[in-house]
């Protein structure tokens, strides 16, 4: 006779196998997040604004989380770093940090471009 322990432990390893179990922790851990985070907008005073690097490294994150597709890795990311809903303008990320965009790059996250172009430096 199948317990109710046994029958945990099966959905829980089912859940494992199709790698659910890890969307669900951390669907469920962005949702605490944006719960305390909700929480504590109220009792937060005025920030200060962000250096522009630390905005610019940000997006580049925020874009590569995208691209990969680690939907709730980003939205805790977003979340804890306070990020607009807006994305920075690629092509303007691009110009700050002098990387070359071009119809091949644009498919790929401007991190993998900057990471291409310190490549590119060291081989030179």
């Amino acid at each position: 006779m199948t317990t109710e322990k046994d029958l945990i432990n099966a959905v829980r390893d089912s859940l494992e196998a199709d790698g659910k179990l890890g969307c669900i922790k951390a669907e469920m851990r962005s949702e605490v997040l944006k719960l305390l985070d909700h929480s504590s907008k109220s009792s937060k005073t005025n920030k200060c604004e962000m250096p522009s690097d630390v905005l610019l490294l940000n997006e580049l994150i925020r874009e590569y989380f995208d691209w990969i597709g680690y939907k709730y890795t980003l939205d805790v990311f977003m979340s804890e770093c306070d990020c607009k809903k807006q994305s920075l303008d690629r092509s303007l990320v691009a110009q700050s940090l002098g990387i070359e965009d071009n119809e091949g790059t644009k498919k790929l996250p401007l991190l993998f471009c900057l990471t291409e172009t310190f490549k590119k430096l060291k081989n030179t």
